[in-house]
């Protein structure tokens, strides 16, 4: 009978706990979340009781017996709020902007764009895409000031270069595998972003890098669930689905992440080639037409786990895969030199699995080891229809690759703000490809087969300093080693970087960067295997070396969101995949190599604007000088320059506070360029979209257009020396897109667990 009333007794404690909980959320006039607003809370008598702060989602709670009580919020840049409650659930609190008036001049308060933190840009990416339509991480990248996708590439404005890493890890995955998992991450899993035109060596990288926080790191003071679920539905010329979900769980001493995507759906690309092709003396007036067909399936997961210990010590292990069954690629090649076929089918699931494990130290220590192993085995069908070629083979080609990375950092805090920093970076990977030939009719290809195996070890050592010497000027500095080998390639490299931070005042900060990189080619560009695809072909290229590259830039930020940008790029050995018309043959080579040298030297302006809280627009402005000059392309050699200028206009507009529906309208426009000997036609790009929020901030629903006039693709020219040819890449970028997206969780409270009933279990006594 007494444990049935201690029983009772528990419960009514645990139920009336869960009852007198009192929650609510902070929002500006806006519906934005406000994050760090103080909460106070009082009796009805102004007697005080507890306090607390909001969190990044604008959530707070209290656990009180209080049935009225008085709230207090106070922040920085809102008007104070006070108001008594009779409820617990207070709803939705909004906040207005401070205005203060003096002396006819109005100052307003604003959540700034940017903020310097230990020297580094840094972004709340909740913020940033916060009116945005957005549907994954790689997108958010995109809302980055200074950051643009060329080629299917992120690039950072004023760096050659541009790597993106997480949590301040390095990983072996690279950076295609990566791009590809970002596009398949939620934006809910973001925290914030750190653009750096000078990584400090710690991150592993060198040059321009962003370095993304998730929020799996994030341990909370209480238990926390949250999570996200989105479907998106995107039409180009064919149709494409996908599906994401995410959990986060943290508690005081743990915490997990999850995300799991799928993506279904069919691609389209192609180019049209008009080649005036030289060969044995006369001209060959050659048009194609190369159109490809893409279906795919792919599966993304994620899981992460962060344990706190004690002296601030931290252990995080998570497991990154992407799992593709099924990527079939039908080719057709048609035109006045073939009328060909081409099949791509997988013989064995594409699949990258990624671990990496990471410790942390209280007293500066960061030691990690990082393993992706990779896999791609596929099956190619390639028949030439025209009578007088008929040729029929397949292609077995396979590429497996495992890469293993090991570091150590060690980090001092001395006297009179200095900071010392020194580590060291081992890498290995280990390459097969493997390409066979089986001919049914036409020539035999067999001596094209390659079964070959590469090794690459790559040594660095750094050390490097962080020091303030006044409240306005802070200095960043390092050098880093490098042995690098590559079957019978082997060289050693110095890389020197800085980053010099002048705070003239809050509102006006100077940032000087020096950085130097290397640029690894992919292992596939590497291998010396040929596809064929009928009048183009795809050659692999042994001989290619890394680049190096030197890069300084001068940054103002004014006001925390004006920033503006001088830069100078030297990449020595540059490499980039060209078309080349053979002069053996009638084919047109596509393959990878070095130049001389490429440089590009330019300015750059991001300048937002707020009008009235309604319309905001930000334009950014890029004008360069681009210069390309290599001694051996194939058995030419060029000297190209040119100068352009890119820019864009991003309106986000206020259509409705209640409910909340905002617009945003995107253009862009690039001037004619240059790559390598080739150049570049006029581009430009319209998008248009719609997003609603409801259900508390919980739901949305986009629709947006992409590349309203399918405008955003390149026609390629070259009429150099023997090479004449005109190359028109068949658009497919003009998408609709249809996304919905669920947010859920909150606080979990020890007391809502329910224990497994042992009464029964074990022996009496």
């Amino acid at each position: 009978m007494k444990k049935i009333v201690i029983s009772t007794v528990l419960l009514f404690v645990i139920f009336s706990a869960k009852a007198q909980m009192i929650t609510g959320k902070i929002t500006d006039n806006n519906n934005v979340p406000v994050d760090y607003a103080t909460i106070v809370l009082q009796t009805p008598d102004s007697v005080y009781v507890n306090s607390t702060y909001t969190d990044s989602l604008g959530m707070f709670q209290f656990q009180s017996n209080l049935s009225e009580f008085r709230l207090i919020v106070q922040h920085l840049l809102y008007l104070p709020y006070e108001n008594s409650f009779s409820k617990q659930d207070v709803g939705t609190i909004l906040l207005s902007e401070k205005e203060n008036t003096l002396n006819e001049v109005v100052i307003k308060g604003e959540r700034p764009l940017v903020q310097i933190v230990n020297g580094l840009m840094t972004y709340d990416v909740g913020r940033l895409v916060e009116n945005k339509i957005v549907n994954n991480a790689y997108e958010s990248l995109l809302q980055l000031p200074g950051v643009i996708e060329q080629n299917d590439q992120l690039t950072l404005i004023g760096s050659n270069s541009l790597t993106v890493i997480i949590n301040g890890k390095p990983t072996t995955m690279t950076q295609d595998q990566l791009a590809q998992f970002l596009k398949n991450m939620p934006v809910a899993m973001l925290d914030k972003a750190e653009v750096m035109y000078s990584a400090p060596p710690q991150y592993h990288v060198r040059g321009g890098a962003i370095n993304l926080i998730l929020k799996d790191g994030a341990i909370t003071d209480s238990n926390r669930l949250q999570g996200q679920f989105n479907s998106t539905y995107d039409q180009r010329f064919y149709a494409k689905y996908g599906a994401k979900a995410s959990l986060f769980y943290t508690t005081p001493k743990f915490s997990v992440d999850f995300m799991y995507s799928l993506d279904k759906g069919t691609s389209r690309n192609g180019e049209k080639i008009s080649s005036y092709h030289l060969f044995q003396g006369q001209i060959d007036d050659i048009e194609q037409a190369e159109k490809r067909k893409s279906l795919y399936l792919s599966h993304n997961f994620r899981l992460g786990a962060t344990y706190q210990m004690k002296g601030k010590s931290k252990i995080s292990l998570s497991y990154t895969s992407s799992i593709t069954p099924r990527e079939n690629t039908y080719n057709i090649s048609d035109g006045t030199f073939s009328q060909s076929t081409t099949t791509d089918r997988q013989s064995l699931p594409t699949q990258m699995h990624n671990v990496a494990l990471n410790y942390t130290t209280g007293f500066g220590l960061d030691a990690g080891v990082d393993y992706t192993l990779y896999k791609d085995h596929s099956i190619q069908d390639f028949r030439e229809n025209m009578p007088d070629k008929k040729q029929t083979f397949s292609t077995e080609a396979n590429q497996d690759v495992s890469r293993f990375s090991a570091y150590l950092d060690q980090t001092h805090s001395l006297k009179n703000d200095w900071k010392l920093n020194y580590g060291v970076k081992f890498s290995f990977a280990n390459e097969h490809n493997l390409q066979k030939y089986f001919f049914e009719t036409g020539p035999d290809l067999s001596n094209l087969n390659i079964d070959s195996r590469q090794k690459e070890h790559t040594y660095n050592i750094y050390a490097g300093f962080t020091k303030s010497f006044s409240e306005k000027f802070s200095l960043i500095a390092s050098l880093s080693g490098e042995y690098y080998t590559f079957e019978d390639y082997d060289e050693w490299s110095i890389f020197p970087s800085f980053q010099a931070t002048y705070t003239y005042s809050p509102q006006k900060i100077w940032q000087l960067t020096l950085s130097s990189d290397k640029s690894y080619p992919p292992y596939w560009q590497m291998s010396g295997t040929t596809k064929y695809l009928g009048y183009s072909e795809i050659q692999g290229n042994p001989s290619l070396i890394p680049s190096k590259d030197y890069n300084p830039t001068l940054s103002y930020i004014f006001k925390n969101k004006y920033i503006f940008s001088v830069f100078y790029d030297y990449a020595y050995k540059y490499f980039v995949q060209l078309p080349y018309q053979s002069p053996d043959r009638l084919a047109l080579i596509f393959k990878t190599v070095n130049f001389d040298f490429k440089q590009q030297a330019g300015v750059n302006a991001v300048l937002p604007f707020n009008i009235k809280n309604i319309w905001m627009p930000r334009l950014t402005l890029f004008g360069f000088y681009n210069h390309a000059k290599s001694s051996h392309f194939h058995d030419l050699s060029f000297d190209n320059k040119r100068l352009g200028y890119y820019t864009a206009l991003n309106n986000m507009i206020v259509i409705s506070s209640e409910p909340n529906i905002k617009a945003e309208v995107e253009a862009a426009y690039t001037d004619r360029n240059i790559q390598g000997p080739m150049n570049l036609g006029r581009m430009w790009y319209l998008n248009a979209g719609v997003k609603w929020t409801f259900a508390n901030n919980k739901a949305e629903l986009s629709l947006k257009g992409g590349d309203l006039f399918n405008s955003w693709s390149p026609d390629i020219r070259m009429n150099y020396a023997t090479q004449n040819f005109r190359m028109n890449v068949i658009p497919d970028s003009r998408t609709v897109s249809l996304s919905f997206t669920y947010k859920f969780g909150g606080e979990i409270s020890h007391e809502n667990r329910k224990e497994v009933d042992t009464s029964r279990f074990g022996k009496g006594q």
